[in-house]
């Protein structure tokens, strides 16, 4: 117990004030020396009690842990019995240090909340050369009898003295009330009617306000202040006890938890939301769920028959999969991660299925598998595909009928390169039957024949790979603007017959593109010959613009001066089989969105300010790709 300092006295201080009080009749003194002599034995008590305290500490701890270490509960008993009736002591408390089951504990005599010294003491004990903490010892002493004592010898020296200090006495017990008893009146009945469980307001003295604070008023701060201590010891001591009782019962719910837990499994096999079973390592199914059973078209009677057996369900080529699996996952990690294979059924067919196993110990004999009928899933895919044949075959529709569409210009350019070839091969034939043949320029002639001829084949060749049938090509590095230069000489010919003229504005420093070259061809074809039929009746100009756009990508914009997008819902015209077309088929632009969003682009168009619309697309350049990809 800590005991505070004297204080400094100081002129403002309670006692400077009683002892001006008691120097009037000169006798005060011997009350004084009596308070003095009453403090001095009380130091004097607590000091001694201090090391009794200290030697049972000193005395008793190596042969309490002998016996707390050999459970004897009757030396433990007599050894705190002897404890016990030391002066001064009023409880003591054995308790073992243990993590499981209950720990041993012996407590004798009876514990008080105040006016008391608690002192713990580890119980170690050495085994195997390391000193183990076994136990605890708790000793409570009580200053109760001290207390009376200090009040008896008080009343003594009291009554010694009051033949002669009567008077003096008097006075001064008219002063102490004045200026003290009836503020530790106050004080005492305030701490009488204390409740720990329901704490009252701070403690105020009834008395003026002074410049300085004096002992009273040290007191009642320390009081206070040794209430909220009080407070929170008793929050933490309920604290403590709640963690008891929830510790208690969560051992009594442990076995219940287990219960539930198994339960709770039990339901999971039950419930047939996906094929379970259980396996050993020899290849028998010894339990399973009806999801699973039905799913491999067996009964429970195939199963309790131990007929059903993992290994015989997996075909040959999946046998050696599911043997390296199982070394590499299973039997070192005691899961295995879910791969998709094949079951053979009952009658014989085959069933795809999602299959992820665990063991139920680090041999591996034993486990639990789970399994996803993937049926469906197979079927979706298989449909899927089939879509996607049904896309690519559209698109090639779009591209023959885009190609319909350009059969009179192309036939109208394949004129000049042919016509220019037969009139070179005849001025060739010319030359060489003269009498004197011009072998020079007959030679020259047949060398004009023959770039007429490339020209041509260039021609028909860019046109069959633009309509050209079959799955998509390997993406690759291409330029744009060999491309643009491409489909303008397809477009020329229609725009020129209807006075459009056509621009380009792309930089010859713009980074190649990862792309599928005859599809970025059809998406260029749809956007120019759309800008070409929109400016059919008015003429116009068509202008192809290439730019770097976002980071890592190349902004493409094709844009006409014709009649504009429809007023109400601009982006209808991306929907499949929407056109404004007399005999358009309305899947141009939803295919053109398609394929440059499997390039990793957009596609979208916006009005101009004046007349005619925009259509704008973004590729990722060659710098944001690492591989080449297929196609979507």
């Amino acid at each position: 117990m800590l005991f505070p300092s004297t204080p400094r006295i100081a002129s403002h201080s309670l006692t400077v004030r009683l002892l001006s009080s008691v120097l009037l009749f000169s006798v005060c003194v011997t009350l004084i020396l009596t308070v003095v002599q009453l403090y001095l034995e009380y130091r004097h008590d607590v000091s001694d009690l201090d090391l009794r305290l200290d030697q049972i500490g000193k005395t008793n701890l190596d042969s309490l842990a002998e016996r707390l270490w050999a459970l004897d509960e009757n030396q433990l008993r007599l050894q705190l019995t002897g404890i016990l009736r030391l002066p001064d002591m009023r409880a003591v408390e054995v308790r073992e240090a243990s993590s499981t089951g209950d720990p041993l504990v012996i407590r004798l005599g009876e514990r008080s909340a105040s006016s008391t010294i608690t002192r713990e003491y580890p119980l170690l004990y050495n085994a195997q050369g390391q000193n183990t903490r076994i136990g605890t010892l708790y000793v409570q002493a009580t200053l109760a009898d001290l207390r009376r004592r200090l009040v008896h010898t008080g009343w003594t020296i009291f009554f010694n003295q009051a033949a002669e200090t009567l008077l003096v006495s008097l006075f001064i017990v008219y002063i102490f009330h004045k200026q003290i008893t009836r503020h530790l009146f106050a004080i005492a009945t305030f701490a009488a009617s204390y409740r720990i469980n329901d704490p009252p307001p701070p403690l105020q003295l009834r008395r003026p306000t002074r410049r300085h604070e004096d002992e009273l008023q040290r007191v009642v701060t320390a009081f206070n202040v040794l209430s909220d201590y009080l407070q929170t010891a008793y929050r933490n001591l309920n604290d403590i006890n709640e963690q008891l009782t929830r510790d208690v019962a969560a051992r009594r719910q442990t076995e219940a938890v287990l219960r539930e837990r198994e339960a709770r499994i039990r339901r999971l096999i039950d419930a047939d939301i996906i094929g379970i079973f259980l396996w050993d390592i020899e290849g028998l199914i010894f339990e399973a769920n009806d999801a699973f059973l039905l799913m491999v078209g067996y009964d429970r009677g195939d199963l309790v028959s131990g007929r059903l057996r993992w290994k015989d369900l997996t075909p040959p080529e999946w046998r050696e999969r599911d043997a390296q699996q199982w070394v590499a996952d299973l039997k070192m990690t005691g899961r295995m991660q879910p791969i998709e294979k094949e079951y053979f059924r009952k009658d014989g067919s085959r069933v795809p299925v999602l299959i992820g196993s665990a063991s139920f110990e680090e041999s591996a004999n034993q486990g639990v598998a789970f399994v996803l009928d993937l049926t469906e899933r197979k079927r979706a895919e298989t449909e899927r595909e089939r879509l996607h044949q049904l896309e690519a075959d559209l698109a090639h529709i779009n591209r023959v009928t885009t190609l319909g569409e350009l059969a009179a210009s192309l036939s109208h350019e394949l004129k000049q390169p042919i016509s220019a070839a037969i009139i070179d091969a005849g001025t060739c034939l010319r030359w060489l039957m003269r009498d004197k043949p011009g072998v020079q320029e007959a030679r020259e002639a047949a060398a004009r024949t023959v770039e007429d001829g490339k020209r041509a084949a260039e021609i028909i060749d860019r046109v069959r790979s633009f309509y050209k049938r079959g799955a998509p090509q390997e993406r690759e590095l291409v330029n744009v603007n060999e491309i643009v230069r491409e489909m303008f000489g397809l477009v020329r010919d229609e725009a020129n017959a209807h006075s459009i003229s056509m621009r380009t504005d792309i930089g010859a420093e713009l980074p190649n593109v990862i792309a599928d070259r005859v599809q970025l061809q059809q998406v260029f074809m749809n956007l120019m010959l759309n800008g070409v039929e929109a400016m059919k009746d008015s003429g116009g100009e068509l202008t192809i613009k290439a730019e770097l756009g976002q980071v890592g990508h190349l902004l493409i914009s094709v844009s006409d001066t014709g009649v504009g997008l429809p007023v109400e819902n601009p982006d209808e015209i991306f929907s499949a089989f929407f056109t404004t077309k007399p005999h358009g088929s309305g899947m141009g632009l939803a295919i053109s969105r398609s394929i440059i969003e499997a390039h990793g682009g957009h596609l979208w168009a916006s009005a101009n300010d004046g007349r005619g619309a925009t259509f704008y697309f973004t590729l990722p350049t060659q710098t944001t790709h690492t591989t080449s990809v297929t196609a979507a």
